[in-house]
């Protein structure tokens, strides 16, 4: 595949975000694999990647487990060959920074409520009743969440976020509990209401294979990702970074949130 930017910008996010809560300067990291605070801002700034020799040192440095020291060293070992094969998990994480950092946050979602707006009981009981998974997955896939939610709702530079469901999701609801629904449509409302959130839901017939994606832009966020639209199936997803196929993105969101109604106005009718 052509070479990936986001491959090249996770490594330099998680470098900064593991300094600053360490409270060490980028010349403290620097010193320790021996190079300048000026390659550590580069880095940070996605710039350049640590090749494999400074990476392992890294890792250890600033306590980096040993999924994410892996997925590093892979990215440092083929950054020169300008190539990275990224997996699932891989483009979960990188997601996952993106709702840390970038400045609009754009979801667009067919069957599921939006994963950062869920609630315990909404995926504990639909989605891991409907995937079918285990209990082990089940709980780590709600951990992830809650890191995300978390983080997200701890950020302090108001990023945009713009949720968008289908009225299919909201209509799912009636398989579960009185009580966790609307537990889910309370914890909808609270986002809504939050001056940098909106949620509008969408009541009409939509283009068919306009499944449910993600988009992720900087907006001037200093150390935010490179533009790039998450994707998935039942058994793979892509973090899509072409421009063309961003801009066709664009327009489908923008014809789908011109369809839509406030969640607001929805539920009052």
């Amino acid at each position: 595949m052509p070479s990936s930017k986001l491959a090249k910008w996770l490594p330099g996010r998680e470098i900064r975000i593991r300094r600053l809560e360490r409270k060490l300067s980028q010349s403290a990291v620097g010193r320790f694999v021996k190079r300048s605070d000026q390659t550590v801002s580069k880095w940070e700034h996605g710039e350049k990647c640590p090749d494999v020799g400074q990476m392992w040192p890294l890792a250890e440095y600033l306590g980096m487990d040993d999924e994410l020291r892996a997925y590093m060293i892979q990215i440092a070992r083929n950054e020169h060959e300008q190539n990275f094969q990224a997996d699932r998990r891989f483009n979960a994480l990188c997601l996952s920074m993106a709702e840390r950092s970038n400045g609009l946050i754009l979801k667009w979602e067919t069957y599921f409520i939006p994963g950062i707006a869920q609630t315990r009981a909404y995926h504990f009981d639909f989605v891991k009743v409907g995937s079918n998974g285990t209990d082990e997955q089940a709980n780590r896939g709600w951990a992830f969440k809650k890191e995300r939610q978390k983080a997200l709702l701890e950020r302090t530079d108001n990023p945009q976020v713009k949720l968008l469901i289908s009225v299919t999701a909201i209509e799912s609801l009636r398989h579960i509990s009185e009580e966790a629904r609307q537990e889910q449509i309370d914890r909808l409302s609270e986002l809504d209401a939050l001056r940098n959130w909106e949620i509008r839901i969408l009541d009409t017939m939509y283009p068919e294979g306009a499944h449910a994606f993600s988009v992720y832009k900087p907006e001037g966020a200093e150390f935010g990702s490179p533009p790039f639209v998450y994707a998935e199936v039942w058994d793979a997803s892509w973090c899509i970074e072409e421009r063309d196929r961003i801009a066709r993105y664009d327009e489908l969101w923008q014809l789908l949130w011109g369809k839509s109604i406030p969640l607001r106005e929805f539920l009052n009718e």
